[in-house]
Parts: structure tokens; sequence; C-alpha cells
């Protein structure tokens, strides 16, 4: 009998292992650690860092048209500007442009996300994307958003923000910023002065200062210290905010962009506008002859930035605007 109930080798070891695997159990019960909730509200959230993007300095849009450079005039970086395009051309962004992109992202409804990793950038064109925009706030904050694919199949597109790390699919922008072009961007004014935060204005002719005006306190004196006339002040901004391009010279050949360099390598009028914001510099020169390839009535005045970038004809009656 005795024989009978003592345990054979292998019923220990079958024992000795369920007790190992009892206890293993026991302790990841009792020390396990709790994996927290996900938030899906929380995921499927607009991903956009619209709080930093309140007040802006500058805004570069990249698409398909070409890439362009926004500042804003505005001293406290308030998003109504007003905005100046600074490239390709020097001119006035229409008044809207800002407001209703930020509209846009303010509207961004999430479908769907997927990790920022090598094969989704790819597969989602994000390393090509359709549309980038860089936002510098006032703080010189930096942002960055691309889109990517846009799939006419189910009207959706695709996302990736600098401030997150994953790619989020989204329903398509509320404006097709991703083709707009100058024209739907710029206005045909040249110059957004935003009077109230100008500092100082300059003009400079041939021989040297035309007219400094330059704000002290609540009023505008010139250079030599006289106060000036409010209404003639104003009157004069309100032209030159007035002051339309007629043509934008682009696409410039070497050949051409030599000959558009020659016409205001002695200005007939150099502005300089300082702001809350800063400095801009502009200059005005004349065509006076004939330059291959570019359709313009001669003589031809010119408006073009310090850099020299990109030009605009002005009438010619415009040039009496620069005599204060």
């Amino acid at each position: 009998m005795k024989y009978m109930f003592k345990p054979s080798l292998s019923t220990i070891l079958v024992s000795f292992f369920f007790f190992i695997l009892l206890f293993l159990g026991l302790f990841a019960e009792v020390f396990e650690s709790q994996t927290p909730e996900v938030d899906m509200a929380q995921i499927y959230a607009n991903p956009a860092p619209l709080a930093e993007l309140q007040r802006l300095r500058t805004l570069r849009i990249t698409n398909k048209q070409g890439d362009f450079l926004l500042e804003n005039s505005n001293p406290e970086g308030l998003i109504e500007g007003p905005w100046q395009m600074v490239e390709p051309q020097s001119l006035r962004l229409k008044n809207d442009v800002v407001g209703k992109i930020l509209d846009a992202l303010n509207m961004i409804r999430v479908r769907n996300f997927h990790r920022f990793e090598p094969i989704n950038v790819s597969s989602f064109s994000l390393d090509n994307p359709t549309l980038t925009m860089n936002f510098i706030n006032d703080k010189n904050k930096a942002f960055e958003i691309k889109m990517g694919l846009i799939n006419p199949i189910d009207n959706s597109a695709y996302i990736s923000l600098s401030t997150q790390n994953q790619i989020y699919q989204i329903d398509p922008l509320g404006m097709a910023l991703e083709s707009y072009d100058l024209a739907q961007l710029a206005e045909s004014k040249v110059l957004a002065l935003n009077k109230e935060a100008l500092l100082s204005f300059e003009i400079y002719n041939e021989t040297g200062l035309v007219v400094k005006l330059h704000r002290k306190g609540e009023e505008w004196v010139d250079q030599a210290g006289a106060v000036q006339n409010e209404a003639k002040v104003t009157k004069f901004f309100d032209r030159l905010e007035a002051l339309k391009s007629q043509k934008i010279l682009e696409n410039l050949t070497p050949e051409q962009k030599i000959e558009m360099d020659k016409s205001v390598a002695t200005p007939l009028y150099s502005l300089k506008i300082i702001s809350g914001t800063g400095v801009r510099s502009y200059m005005i020169g004349e065509i006076k002859s004939a330059i291959a390839g570019l359709d313009v009535p001669l003589p031809a005045y010119v408006l073009t930035s310090e850099d020299k970038k990109s030009f605009v004809t002005i009438d010619r009656d415009s040039i009496k605007i620069f005599q204060y």
C-alpha cells in the first residue's frame, strides 16, 4: 500500500512546475503595471497649435505655385495685419488670407492617425508635400504644417505637424491653399504701411534725403524737427498705400535680371520704412530702353525691394506720390 501512494518523479516535477506557474501568475497579478486608458477623444482632437498661432510675425507658404513669404506689419502680431508679401514679389497681401487660413486650420477634423515613420511619410507623400506652411509667432516660436497626399477617392488629406509625432488623415482644408497663386494671395497694391505701427518713413532721391517723417509722441516731425500737419501726413501715407502695380515682372532670364538691376542701380527714389516689426527698404528705378522679351511701355518705372528678387511696374503719374 505504501508503494501505491509514493509519488513518481514525473508527478513531483509536474507539481513543481504547476506551483511555479501559479506563483508567477499571482506575482504578475499583484505587481502588474497599470496600462493607462487611451483618451480617444484627445487623439482625434484638432492637432493644430491654434493657441500659438493667434499672433504671428511671418508665414511662409510653399505649394505647387511657388514659395511665398508673408510678413505681418502689425507690431503686436495681430492677425488682421496688414500683411506684406515680400517674396517672390513686393505686394500687399489680401486682407482676409491669413484669417481664412487660421479658420481652415480651426476646422480640421481628424479621421485617423498613423505613426510618423519613413514608410508612412513616403506613402502619404509628406516627403514631397503639396503644401507646407511655416509660421513664426510673436514669441519667435516656429511651427511647420505639411500636407501630403490628397486622396480624391475618399476626399481626405494627410498632414504632419512639427509639434506632433503622428501623421493625421483629415478632411481636406476648407480652402485649397495647395493651389493658391500670386493673384489669389496678393492685391495689386504695393505697400502695407500700417500707419499706426510706423515709427519713421524716409525718402531719398539721387541727391540725398528728401524727407524724413519721424513719430515723436503723438506728433510727426520732419528731419529738421518741425512738427508736421497731421492731416497732410495722413493723406501722404494714404496715397502711398494706394500705390498699385501695373505689371509683375517675374521669371526673368539672367540677361533681363541684369538689365533690371541696372534700372535701380541709381534709383530715382529710395524708401526706408521703420516700424515696430523692423525695417523695409524699396527702390524705384526707370527703364529707359527696351529689354529683350519684356513687353513694357517706355519709359517704364519699376519698384523693387532691397534684395531685388522681384520687380513691379508702376504708373508714371505715381512718381509724384514720392514728392512730399
